[in-house]
């Protein structure tokens, strides 16, 4: 699903390219051979990854933050601050969307630009469109890569179809770093200003999205909807009118005022209300909003008579909402299973507290290579309550536990 994606991205010159799964990695060392001029990591988590792609542009270079739509919420807290830094290189933020996550509503949150790409030539347009939008305004763009992006992929070459543009820094051998602590620094006193730069920007981009090839509008009855893509249209007649948006945030007003002008009524399709929140005359617009199936009621999920509690808030989340569980209801039987990249990431502050406020659940680390380090960390904890196990059938044992007790077991559940 991946090569095709990096193809693209490195012939349209990035330079520093930083990822969280294997899978990316894995394209990459294919490209190298053929593209020399470009260095790629592949980073412990997400956060680190948007922060070494940051740091890249912001010494001039065109650089990448590949990840998916669910890992970017991970990085937010570098990339809420990135709207109002900026950045002088190219910084695209590609996401795909590997399950029902999706990042849409990102970039009205951050202020930052945001294009959807649901198809491999989808994508060969956003690139070199993205990064001359970064460049241009010097802020960090965010490409969504949906599963159909690199489906059907014929593997031919982006620069057939869309000749990659000339970066400012194109054939510079050496980065460069303007040391400016009023330009780096969003510090409050610059707060202030700063905001006002940002919203200046964003309207500017708006212009340029009004002229983005990846919008299309369709005009045939009275009778319209407007999505971010077609997959959303499987319900409606071919012969309706259709506005698909490519470009979600800042949302083009004068294309999409134009198109809701000529017709009666307009349904938007959209899983979250990215487009429908910044139409200011919604006077025709009916809302229907796309449900996610990670968003329907599902059962509490029980695992040996224990309640299962796992990571959806974030990585290692389930150790804080296992412990909060337990002081609401002190006789329930709980079992948070997370992974030893999560626990290294944000689970320590998080084991930490359970310590020092005494709850009582049974904690299953997911391992690959790392036990033994973890281990000796929570042995510096002054806590030894923890045991291996050959499978996942071992939990059974400790179901009854009344303490703190952590498992170790190889593999995913």
């Amino acid at each position: 699903m991946h090569e095709e994606i990096t193809r693209v991205l490195v012939e349209n010159e990035a330079r520093l390219v930083y990822a969280t799964n294997r899978a990316v990695e894995k394209g990459l060392q294919a490209l190298q051979d053929e593209f020399r001029r470009f260095h790629y990591e592949l980073c412990t988590n997400e956060k680190i990854a948007y922060e070494l792609a940051l740091a890249g542009a912001y010494a001039s270079k065109r650089t990448v933050c590949f990840i998916s739509s669910e890992g970017l919420y991970e990085a937010l807290d570098p990339l809420m601050s990135s709207a109002y830094t900026g950045a002088v290189g190219g910084l695209l933020v590609v996401c795909v969307q590997e399950n029902d996550v999706e990042a849409t509503p990102v970039g009205l949150f951050a202020k930052l630009p945001f294009i959807v790409a649901d198809s491999i030539d989808a994508f060969r347009s956003a690139v070199p469109f993205g990064y001359k939008i970064s460049e241009k305004y010097e802020t960090p763009v965010i490409i969504q890569a949906t599963p159909e992006t690199a489906s059907n992929s014929d593997h031919r070459s982006s620069t057939i179809e869309h000749p990659v543009s000339a970066s400012p820094d194109a054939g510079r051998a050496f980065a460069r770093f303007a040391r400016d602590p009023n330009r780096w620094a969003a510090t409050p006193k610059f707060r202030y200003q700063l905001h006002r730069e940002l919203n200046e920007k964003i309207e500017k981009i708006r212009k340029e999205f009004e002229e983005y090839e990846g919008n299309h509008a369709a005009i045939k009855t009275q009778t319209g909807v407007i999505t971010d893509r077609l997959s959303h249209l499987e319900f409606y007649d071919e012969d309706g009118s259709i506005l698909r948006l490519a470009t979600l945030y800042p949302l083009p007003d004068r294309l999409v005022s134009g198109f809701i002008d000529q017709m009666d009524v307009v349904f938007v399709e959209e899983t979250y209300p990215v487009i429908k929140l910044q139409i200011a005359d919604r006077s025709k617009v009916h809302a229907n909003r796309i449900r996610a199936s990670y968003g329907k009621e599902k059962p509490e999920e029980m695992m040996y008579g224990m309640r299962v509690v796992r990571d959806k808030l974030g990585p290692a989340s389930s150790i804080n909402m296992a412990h909060g569980i337990k002081k609401l209801e002190p006789r329930k039987k709980v079992l948070a299973i997370t992974y030893e990249d999560f626990f290294f990431h944000s689970g320590i502050p998080a084991f930490v507290n359970t310590l020092y406020n005494d709850s009582r659940y049974v904690l299953l680390i997911m391992t690959n290579k790392r036990e033994n380090e973890l281990k000796g960390m929570l042995k510096g904890f002054g806590f030894e309550n923890c045991h291996h196990l050959d499978n996942a059938s071992g939990i059974e044992k400790f179901k009854d536990a009344d303490a703190l007790t952590v498992l170790f077991c190889r593999g995913i559940i």
